[in-house]
C-alpha cells in the first residue's frame, strides 16, 4: 500500500488522464517532456552499457508492446528450446514489425541488439505460439487483416505468410475486415485465436463497436497452412449488453481441452467465456457485475461517478482439471464530458486484483473494487511494495507514475500448474527510484506464488522476488561524489521494466518470461505522441526453477543493497537503527549496530530527495548512539540513512 496515504484518498486525489475512449491504439496521454541523455543535468546516459537481470535477446526503438494485456509472446517446446517475438522497429517507424529470437539449446540465433522483423510489411502486436514441432505468429497489419506467419520447423527455414482477414465490420457506407490485437494459443493441431475488429468510429460488426472475436483454426503439417472457422463473438454478447471492447482488455488460455477468454474492460463486465470440449461450445461467467450500466456508450450519461474498475491489463490461466485463475490491474475512471469521445482515469490507483473459480462472482457498487475494500472481503489484492526497508512505500509529492494506460500495480501474467499457480506483475518502485529527468517512478518486475490453489501466496518483502533487480546495481543519491566510471553500475540502470510475458507451460523445470526493458519511466510513443522512441527499448528474457519464485532476489534480501556503493547485496553490516523520540522537535538520538568499525556517512533527507542534514561519523563494532540537532527542520517527514561501504540503513523521521 502507499504508506502515509490511504489507496483510497490518493486515488481520489492523483491526477486524472484524458484518453480515448474508443480506440486503445491511439491513447494519448500528457506528460512532462522528458530530457534525453541526462540524468538531474549530469551523467550521460550511454546505452549499450544498460545491466539488466537477465539477458537480452531482442531491441527496439518502438516501446508500446501492448495497449493494456499482453498477449503470448514466448513459448517452451519439450526439448529445451524457446520461440519469443515482440513488436519491434528500427529509428524508422515504417520498419515496425515482429521481432523474433530463437533458443537451440545453447545459444540465441539472434543478436540481442537486433531490430530486424520477419515480415515484409509493417505490423504491430506480435502474438507467438509452438505449432508441434513447427510455430505460428500473428500481427495486425492495422488496414485490413492479420498477418500469420507460419514455419513447419521451429528456428529454422522460410516463414510463410497469409492473410487472415475478418468479418465486416460496415458503417452502413463503408466497410472493414480489420482484425486487431489479436492473441494466439494452441493445442495439438488447433489454432485458437481472438481479435478486435475495426476501431474506428462508427465500423460495427454483429452491432458492436471494435467487437472482439474467437475464431478457431486447424492447422496441416502437410501444407503447412491453417483452415479458419467463421468468427464467433466473445461471449455471445449482444450491443445492449456490450456496446464496444477495447483493444488489448483481453486474455486467451488453453489447457487440454479447456480454452477461455477472460474480458476486463473497464468499461464491461469482467467475464470469463470458456470451453471444455477444444472450443465447440463455450459458458459465460460474469464474474464483475460493474457498477457501469450494461451496453453503455459515450452518448449516454455515467449513472456511478468514478467508480474502481479493471484498468484492462489482464491474465488467464487454466489449470489441468479448466479452473480458471484471473488477475487485473484496478483503477478509477470517470467521464464528465459525454461528447468529446474522451474519459478520465486514475493512474495512483494501487491494486492488482486475484481470482479463481473456487470465490465467488462479485456484484460491484461504485467502490467494491477499491483495493482497500475488495482485500477486507476476503480476495486477494497485491500492491506496491517497501523496497529500502524503511516500512514505507513512499509517494513523492509531484511524482509521476507514468501511466502505460493502468493503475501502479498491473501488467499481470499467470500459470497455472497442478495446485501451484505463479504470478508475475510490473509494479511502481519506492521511492527514490525514480526517473528523475521526468520526475517518474521507475516500474520493476515482480514475482508471487502460491502452493494451494491460489488460497495462500508468498507476499510482501519476505514471499516476494523482485526478479528485474540486477544485484550489480546501487542506488546513486549525490551525482557530484561520483565520477564517469561509477556510472556503469548505478540503480537507473536498472531502468524501467515492463510488459512482462509468461511461457504458458514449465518445461525442464524452469518457468519462462521476457520483458521490456529500457532507460526511462513510461512509454515515449505515447508520453510524446512519438512514431519511435529517440532510443531503444531491450526485451529481456530470464529462466527461473519454479520453487525459487518468492525467494529468488526476495526483497527482505535486497532491500539494504541498492544504496551500497558498489558492494551490490553485500551482507549488510548495519542493523537495529532507531530514532528517539520520534516524532522529534529539536534533536533526535540515533542508535544503530555495526559489525565493524568503519567511516560512516549520516544523511537526512526530505521527501524530495534533498540532502537536509550531513555529517561524517565514525562507527565502531557494536552499538552506536549519536544525537543530531534538527531544530532548523520544517515540520514534516524525513528519511534518516547511515551509509558506509559494506553497509546502510534507512529509518522515517517525523518532525513536529
Amino acid at each position: 500500500m502507499i504508506s502515509f496515504i490511504s489507496v483510497a484518498l490518493f486515488a481520489q486525489n492523483a491526477p486524472m488522464m484524458k484518453m480515448s475512449k474508443k480506440d486503445a491504439a491511439k491513447i494519448a496521454v500528457t506528460h512532462p517532456q522528458i530530457l534525453k541523455g541526462t540524468e538531474n543535468g549530469s551523467a550521460p546516459r550511454n546505452v549499450t552499457s544498460l545491466l539488466g537481470n537477465g539477458s537480452s535477446i531482442g531491441s527496439t526503438y518502438y516501446d508500446l508492446q501492448t495497449n493494456g494485456t499482453m498477449s503470448p509472446r514466448v513459448a517452451v517446446y519439450p526439448d529445451g528450446t524457446i520461440g519469443a517475438v515482440w513488436t519491434t522497429s528500427s529509428s524508422t517507424s515504417s520498419s515496425r514489425g515482429t521481432g523474433y529470437n530463437y533458443f537451440n539449446g545453447s545459444s540465441w540465433i539472434n543478436d540481442g541488439s537486433s531490430t530486424d522483423r520477419i515480415e515484409s510489411v509493417r505490423t504491430g502486436w506480435a502474438t507467438y505460439a509452438a505449432l508441434g514441432n513447427g510455430e505460428i505468429v500473428a500481427a495486425h497489419n492495422g488496414s485490413d487483416a492479420l498477418v500469420i506467419g507460419l514455419r513447419a520447423q521451429k528456428g529454422t527455414g522460410d516463414w510463410t505468410f497469409t492473410n487472415l482477414y475478418g468479418p465486416t465490420a460496415s458503417t452502413g457506407s463503408a466497410s472493414s475486415t480489420c482484425l486487431l490485437w489479436p492473441a494466439i494459443a494452441t493445442n495439438g493441431n488447433t489454432v485458437h485465436l481472438i481479435a478486435c475488429t475495426e476501431s474506428d468510429a462508427g465500423y460495427l460488426y454483429q452491432g458492436i463497436q471494435t467487437c472482439l472475436v474467437y475464431i478457431r483454426g486447424t492447422y496441416s503439417a502437410s501444407t503447412n497452412t491453417v483452415t479458419w472457422e467463421a468468427p464467433r463473438v466473445v461471449g455471445d454478447v449482444t450491443p445492449t449488453q456490450v456496446a464496444s471492447f477495447s483493444g488489448d482488455s483481453y486474455a486467451l488460455a488453453v489447457n487440454g481441452d479447456y480454452v477461455a477468454v477472460l474480458v476486463a474492460d473497464s468499461w464491461n463486465d469482467v467475464f470469463l467465456w470458456k470451453s471444455a470440449d477444444n472450443g465447440l461450445t463455450f459458458t459465460k461467467t460474469t464474474i464483475i457485475d460493474s457498477p457501469i450500466p450494461d451496453g453503455y456508450v459515450e452518448s449516454s450519461t455515467l449513472v456511478v461517478d468514478t467508480p474502481y474498475v479493471s484498468d484492462g491489463s489482464c491474465a488467464l490461466a487454466l489449470a489441468d482439471n479448466g479452473t480458471a485463475h484471473i488477475a487485473f490491474g484496478i483503477t478509477r475512471v470517470n467521464n464528465d464530458n459525454i461528447t468529446d469521445g474522451s474519459y478520465s482515469y486514475y493512474p495512483g490507483v494501487n491494486g492488482l486484483f486475484y481470482w479463481n473459480e473456487t470465490m465467488p462472482t462479485i456484484q460491484a457498487s461504485k467502490n467494491t473494487l477499491d483495493p482497500d475494500t475488495i482485500a477486507l472481503m476476503g480476495y486477494k489484492v497485491f500492491t506496491r511494495l517497501d523496497l529500502d526497508g524503511d516500512d514505507t512505500a513512499w509517494y513523492m509529492n509531484g511524482g509521476n507514475f507514468p501511466s502505460y494506460g493502468v493503475g501502479m500495480t498491473s501488467m499481470p501474467q499467470l500459470i497455472a500448474d497442478g495446485n501451484n499457480v505463479y504470478l508475475i506483475y510490473a509494479s511502481a518502485l519506492d521511492y527514490p527510484m525514480m526517473d528523475y529527468s521526468s520526475d517518474s517512478y521507475f516500474r520493476g518486475i515482480f514475482g508471487v506464488k502460491s502452493t494451494d490453489g491460489g488460497a495462500t501466496w508468498t507476499e510482501g518483502v519476505n514471499g516476494t522476488s523482485w526478479l528485474s533487480y540486477n544485484r550489480d546495481c546501487f542506488y546513486v543519491e549525490d551525482w557530484d561524489n561520483y565520477t564517469m566510471e561509477d556510472y556503469s553500475n548505478c540503480l537507473w540502470q536498472d531502468g524501467e521494466n515492463v510488459f512482462p510475458s509468461f511461457a504458458p507451460s514449465i518445461v525442464n523445470n524452469k518457468l519462462t518470461m521476457i520483458w521490456q526493458l529500457d532507460y526511462f519511466a513510461g512509454n515515449e510513443i505515447k508520453d510524446n505522441n512519438a512514431a519511435v522512441a529517440g532510443q531503444p527499448s531491450w526485451i529481456y528474457f530470464m529462466q527461473l526453477d519454479p520453487a525459487e519464485l518468492g525467494t529468488y532476489n526476495r526483497i527482505s534480501e535486497v532491500y539494504q543493497g541498492h544504496c551500497i556503493d558498489h558492494t551490490g547485496i553485500a551482507d549488510n553490516t548495519l542493523t537495529g537503527m532507531k530514532l528517539f523520540p520520534n516524532p522529534a522537535s529539536n534533536s533526535v538520538n540515533v542508535g544503530i549496530s555495526s559489525t565493524e568499525t568503519s567511516p560512516a556517512v549520516l544523511s537526512v533527507y526530505n521527501l524530495m530527495g534533498q540532502v537536509m542534514y550531513n555529517e561524517t561519523i565514525n562507527l565502531v563494532e557494536g552499538n552506536n548512539f549519536m544525537n543530531i540537532n534538527i531544530s532548523n527542520l520544517n515540520a514534516g517527514i524525513y528519511m534518516v540513512n547511515i551509509k558506509t561501504n559494506a553497509g546502510t540503513s534507512t529509518q522515517k523521521l517525523i518532525v513536529k
